[in-house]
C-alpha cells in the first residue's frame, strides 16, 4: 500500500484531487532543499501522517478557539501539508466548511491560537506565490531559508 493510500485508510477519507495532483511526481522536497516559502517545506507522505497523528494527540479531534466563537484551535479534519522546524504547518481543510466546500488553507502556528485561512484552495495558494515570484515580490530569502514576500 503505498503513503496516499495509507493517509486516505487512516483519515477514512479519499484525498482531494489537488493532493493527489501536488504528490503524483514527488513526495515532498527533497532533503537539502530550501524550504517552499516562509521557512515551510513540502512534507512528504509519511511526515505528513505522522504530523497529523501528532498535532491529533496533542490536542485531540478538535479543540475550540478563545471564545468559543473563534475558529478552533486543531482540527482532525485538517491535513498538514508544509511544516516548519518550529511546528508551524500549512494545512489544507478537509473538513466541509459552510459554503459546502473544503480544501481551504489554514496556517497554524504553534504559539498563536489563531488560525487564519490563507487561501480557498492549494491552487490558488500555490498560484498567489508563483506569480509572486514572477513579479519579483517573492524571493529567496536566507533569513527563512526559502521564498519570502
Amino acid at each position: 500500500m503505498g503513503s496516499l493510500a495509507r493517509l486516505e485508510t487512516q483519515l477514512g477519507k479519499t484525498m482531494p484531487c489537488e493532493i493527489r495532483m501536488l504528490y503524483a511526481t514527488h513526495d515532498g522536497q527533497p532533503e537539502g532543499a530550501p524550504s517552499l516559502c516562509l521557512n515551510q517545506r513540502w512534507l512528504p507522505l509519511d511526515l505528513v501522517r505522522v504530523t497529523w497523528e501528532d498535532l491529533c494527540l496533542r490536542y485531540g479531534t478538535g479543540v475550540a478557539g478563545p471564545g468559543g466563537d473563534q475558529p478552533p484551535i486543531w482540527s482532525s479534519e485538517w491535513l498538514p501539508l508544509f511544516g516548519s522546524p518550529r511546528g508551524d504547518h500549512y494545512c489544507m481543510d478537509l473538513g466541509t466548511v459552510p459554503a459546502g466546500r473544503y480544501g481551504r488553507i489554514i496556517w497554524f502556528l504553534y504559539d498563536d491560537p489563531r488560525r487564519s485561512v490563507i487561501a480557498a484552495s492549494l491552487t490558488q495558494w500555490l498560484l498567489r506565490i508563483a506569480d509572486g515570484v514572477e513579479a519579483g515580490t517573492w524571493r529567496l530569502d536566507d533569513g527563512y531559508d526559502g521564498l519570502s514576500d
